[in-house]
């Protein structure tokens, strides 16, 4: 391993990145996870076969959110800093809103 040190800041990072105040930095992150938990949770998608397929799925709906995350807390920031809402973190999870 080239880099010892940089794994052992990752934790650190990670923490960093979500302690802060900004949409940009924390609701990709935050999208990743919930996306794919939201998506399933509904139970209308039922995967069959090994756990590769599964996999695929959540993957792909952690890309989907944290894709609408980044472009979505951008867009909250934007409105932040122009002073049209007053709660950057209302809808944090919800990877297609923005405030």
């Amino acid at each position: 391993m080239p880099y010892p040190c940089a794994k052992s800041l990752l934790p650190l990072l990670a923490l960093a990145c979500l302690g802060t105040p900004s949409c940009t930095v924390t609701k990709p992150l935050v999208c990743a996870v919930s996306t794919p938990i939201q998506a399933l949770g509904h139970g209308s998608l039922h995967i069959h076969g090994d756990g590769r397929a599964a996999f695929c799925v959540l993957a792909a709906f952690s890309a989907v959110g944290a894709a609408g995350g980044l472009v979505t807390g951008f867009v909250s920031d934007i409105q932040v800093l122009c002073g049209a809402t007053d709660d950057p973190t209302r809808n944090i999870a919800c990877a297609f809103a923005i405030n």
